[in-house]
């Protein structure tokens, strides 16, 4: 049986990301502080007590040490869009640092998400994986 092909738009993404991610947060505190495709402010902003958030190097260490042989990645920036697969052009933070702006990459079963946002290191990029 042949494996359908994979297809997600952008904002789909972004609401699977939220879903996932920031269910703790209001709709409130989403309409105030985060905007757009800039979902990475649910961390910048601390809407939510998240223990297990890394920011910086330690988010670049962690992602570089994860399996991401199973992931989705949504490139907010470009019209790459979403795919279900890690090019091994970006399988490094540092690869990705080089070459990406406002990059999400999330484990199929969003138990984890690596962001490359476009502030540098001003905001991140942030590694948040979620307590077992």
């Amino acid at each position: 049986m042949k494996k359908a092909k994979f297809s997600m738009t952008k904002q789909k993404f972004i609401n699977l990301w939220l879903k996932h991610f920031a269910n703790e947060v209001t709709k409130e505190q989403l309409e105030k502080y985060v905007e757009n495709q800039y979902i990475w402010h649910v961390f910048s902003w601390k809407l939510f007590k998240a223990s297990n958030l890394l920011i910086g190097d330690e988010a670049r260490q962690a992602f570089n040490k994860i399996s991401k042989d199973d992931c989705i990645c949504c490139d907010m920036f470009n019209g790459n869009g979403v795919t279900d697969k890690l090019s091994p052009r970006f399988d490094t933070a540092e690869k990705i640092d080089a070459e990406l702006e406002e990059f999400y990459v999330v484990d199929k079963d969003y138990s984890w998400t690596y962001i490359k946002t476009h502030e540098c290191d001003l905001c991140g990029p942030y590694f948040f994986k979620k307590a077992l």
